[in-house]
């Protein structure tokens, strides 16, 4: 795929070339490391039904008796399952990983700060906890509930790890070959000569318009 940058003088055209395996390895590590883990318990004579998000380990399932209905007896079972919620950054590797050219800006700029520990989703309950008034008890009994489920969830993440040491082995896996370049006044002649604005939502991914994708302004994206 191909990658436009506008370093203020020039737009630069660079091929974009990374090892599928070797990405695909970093973010099983990401998913393992680096998810929210969530434990999930409960007896229905129902499956869980998981999102196509979901990323399930440790299910277990056992049989422990009948449910009667009007039409039929089902079997009731006992569930138990972790639930790892990854960070954004998966999703953005999935669209690197299937050719989308335009997630390399979101890759270049992704705000590994925006990724909520356990410690900050505590606090913000407890904060919630004490801003509910005291006569409100049902709410109060909630939002309790709701402090001791994430006080659990913290032993659960205990070994989880930031993730910042792994997006930046994401952007060594990310080769940026400098193919060509030309100024900006040379693009605004293209422009005016075609009639389009190549700056626009028409350049976007190299499946849909000859390897363009968007060109942004210049900003403080990684050098190349």
């Amino acid at each position: 795929m191909y990658y436009f940058k506008n370093n203020g003088e020039r737009i630069e055209k660079y091929q974009v070339n990374f090892s599928r395996e070797k990405i695909e390895r970093l973010k099983k590590e990401i998913i393992d490391r680096c998810s929210y883990i969530e434990h999930k318990e409960f007896i229905s004579d129902y499956p869980p039904i998981f999102d196509d998000n979901s990323i399930i380990k440790n299910f277990h399932d056992t049989l422990v008796g009948k449910k009667e209905y009007f039409e039929e007896t089902r079997d009731v079972y006992s569930y138990s399952y972790d639930e790892y919620k990854p960070p954004y950054l998966i999703e953005l590797i999935n669209r690197l990983i299937n050719g989308d050219a335009e997630v390399i800006d979101e890759i270049l700029t992704y705000d590994i700060s925006s990724d909520e520990s356990i410690d900050d989703k505590i606090k913000l309950v407890n904060q919630e906890f004490m801003d509910i008034e005291a006569e409100n008890i049902d709410g109060k009994k909630a939002k309790l509930k709701e402090l001791g489920d994430l006080l659990e969830s913290k032993d659960l993440n205990r070994d989880q790890q930031n993730i910042e040491p792994y997006y930046y082995q994401l952007i060594k896996l990310i080769e940026f070959d400098l193919v060509d370049s030309l100024t900006i006044f040379e693009l605004n002649r293209v422009e005016s000569f075609l009639g389009i604005e190549l700056g626009s939502n028409q350049m976007t991914s190299t499946s849909k318009n000859n390897g363009f994708v968007k060109i942004l302004k210049k900003d403080k994206r990684p050098k190349l």
